[in-house]
């Protein structure tokens, strides 16, 4: 018994659903991520199908993004040698984690700020802030990871050691920004229209969508990273040609410096 009286196993386990509390608060539960489906089961798997959809659409936003680049319309450097251009169902992992966190962490970190500032002006922005910040995080832990520099000192993915306030060639300014916006898009519309569509989806289509969509998703990975590797030489050796040509020629960089897509 402690001193107040009350058994000592109560007053931990009371302890501990604080703490509980307080990491939900953080990370969100299934109310508080916007994904309110029955059970652990659902929710973990409605997680699985925005990391595959959302792995694949983040390949397709950056075909848009260096399209505006390959005209010249922001600062940038085209290169048809790039992994984007090669095929448009490899799925870029970074962009399933970037889903997942917005439905984990920054949705329910939208929903503090709102009830925090009241009103739209001030959450709105800050909110962009917290994004951008948590983007630029996960786009530097993944390069850090994956695109580490190669025999010739190249970044194999990206590189944009020439862009204008950049961190190790991996993140920049230009691009930080860019993600924050799709970052807030994806909280404040893409995410609560989306699993509001999820809620109407009977349970059994769901399993089967998610059934599928791994296998497919592995599938478009493995064949699609085969193929670079059989490719590997030739389409290093014209990435490397096409960096030196822009180089010299100053490229379609504008004014902050090229950058590689």
């Amino acid at each position: 018994m402690s001193p107040s009286g009350q058994p000592v196993e109560a007053g931990a386990r009371a302890k501990l659903s604080r703490r509980k509390r307080a990491v939900s608060g953080i990370l969100g539960s299934p109310g508080r991520c916007g994904c309110g489906r029955r059970g652990p089961w659902a929710f973990w798997r409605d997680l699985a199908i925005y990391f595959c959809v959302f792995s694949v659409a983040g390949h397709w936003m950056e075909i848009g993004y260096c399209t505006l680049i390959r005209f010249g319309l922001i600062p940038g450097t085209y290169d048809p040698g790039s992994q984007i251009w090669s095929d448009w169902l490899y799925p870029f992992c970074v962009y399933g984690f970037g889903a997942v966190a917005c439905v984990l962490v920054l949705f329910p970190v939208k929903n503090r700020l709102e009830r925090h500032f009241g009103g739209r002006v001030a959450p709105l922005f800050a909110s962009f802030a917290t994004n951008t910040l948590a983007c630029t995080l996960i786009e530097l832990a993944m390069g850090l990871v994956l695109n580490r520099p190669g025999p010739d000192g190249m970044l194999p993915l990206w590189d944009y050691s020439d862009m204008f306030c950049n961190f190790m060639g991996q993140v920049c300014l230009q691009n930080a920004l860019a993600f924050g916006a799709a970052a807030t898009l994806m909280t404040w519309v893409v995410h609560p229209k989306l699993a509001a569509f999820l809620r109407q989806v009977p349970e059994g289509a769901l399993n089967l969508v998610s059934a599928g969509m791994g296998p497919v998703s592995a599938s478009c990975f493995c064949r699609s990273l085969a193929s670079r590797r059989r490719h590997c030489p030739s389409a290093a050796r014209a990435t490397r040609e096409t960096r030196n040509r822009r180089f010299l020629a100053g490229g379609n960089a504008g004014a902050f410096g090229p950058s590689r897509c």
